[in-house]
């Protein structure tokens, strides 16, 4: 169930990628999305937390293929030069920051998962206590 949650695929998924315009992708729009997500302990959870990180991957290819000039963008365009540089920039910090929300979320997620388990121990305590004063 962990090794789900934390695994984070890249595979292609063509985005229309423009630099030096409004348009910053859609991993600023993915970052929104889990921050949105109620941090819970069920597979629901597990599920849409990992389809958007994929997803964040799968743009960041497609991104990372448009910045150093493999790919075009969606109006056919090509990046030469210096534009490069800025888009590789710019994607860095949207990677930053989308890196930093999902450790985060993780963090979130390990810590409730690691508090109810200490509640269950605790309530295994209680019982097995009860059940020695039982006994004797």
């Amino acid at each position: 169930m962990l090794s789900l949650f934390f695994s984070i695929n890249a595979s292609a998924d063509f985005l229309g990628f423009k630099t030096g315009d409004s348009s910053k992708g859609k991993i600023p729009d993915l970052v929104q999305k889990l921050n949105k997500l109620q941090v819970e302990d069920s597979p629901i959870f597990e599920e849409n937390f990992n389809q958007i990180v994929k997803s964040i991957e799968n743009n960041m290819e497609e991104e990372k293929s448009f910045c150093s000039g493999e790919t075009a963008d969606a109006e056919g365009k090509v990046l030469t030069g210096g534009n490069k540089q800025l888009c590789f920039r710019d994607l860095k910090s949207q990677y930053l920051e989308a890196m930093d929300t999902i450790f985060t979320i993780k963090k979130k997620y390990l810590a409730l998962i690691h508090t109810r388990q200490i509640e269950k121990l605790s309530e295994i305590q209680k019982k097995l206590k009860l059940d020695i004063d039982k006994s004797f």
